[in-house]
């Protein structure tokens, strides 16, 4: 079974196919760097909800939804 961290990653990596983009226009639209990015994208990263948000605006998708 995949760790919240993978499926994250998969739901990034889904996206910026869907939308043709790459890891440095990610890196260069949120601030971070691209090796920061390619971590994320691995799985190897505990992301903030800061930077879930800022992954989120720069794509302007919902990565996670919150279920109440």
């Amino acid at each position: 079974m995949k760790s919240q961290k993978e499926l994250i990653a998969d739901r990034i990596r889904e996206i910026l196919a869907k939308k043709g983009l790459k890891q440095q226009y990610l890196a260069d639209i949120t601030g971070m760097s691209k090796a920061y990015i390619s971590h994320i994208l691995s799985g190897d990263v505990n992301l903030t909800l800061e930077s879930i948000e800022a992954l989120e605006r720069a794509l302007k998708e919902k990565i996670i939804e919150v279920k109440r």
